[in-house]
């Protein structure tokens, strides 16, 4: 788990000493995402790379952008009410004999949850 956590945390701070995301051309200004991670509040850009990074944890076994292309369920257009329900269902043990997927589920927050599943709604 630390890995996973730890390689998030490097991802973001390259990303964060990578310069400001210009907004050029943009009409009306939104209010900015903003994410936790380790406790960290983190700006918009930094939220996206580290849902990318987490998300990538699936790939292994659900495949390329968890499209799979075996008897694993892929992920890849998963509704987002559904993907954070299992996920929930997997850290609680309500989903049982999948022994994987609960150890998986324990590393995530809620909030990663939903950046997950919108990511994987995402993809077509």
């Amino acid at each position: 788990m630390k890995v996973k956590h730890t390689l998030a945390l490097a991802v973001s701070a390259v990303l964060m000493c990578s310069g400001p995301v210009s907004a050029a051309g943009a009409t009306k200004a939104k209010p900015a995402k903003t994410c936790l991670i380790a406790g960290w509040e983190n700006p918009a850009s930094v939220c996206a790379a580290h849902t990318k990074v987490i998300s990538a944890t699936c790939f292994n076994c659900h495949g390329s952008n968890g499209k799979s292309n075996s008897a694993i369920p892929s992920l890849a257009g998963q509704e987002k009410a559904y993907f954070v329900t299992a996920m929930k269902d997997f850290r609680d043990g309500k989903r049982e004999g999948i022994t994987v997927m609960q150890k998986y589920a324990l590393g995530y927050t809620d909030d990663e949850y939903e950046a997950m599943a919108e990511f994987f709604a995402k993809v077509k």
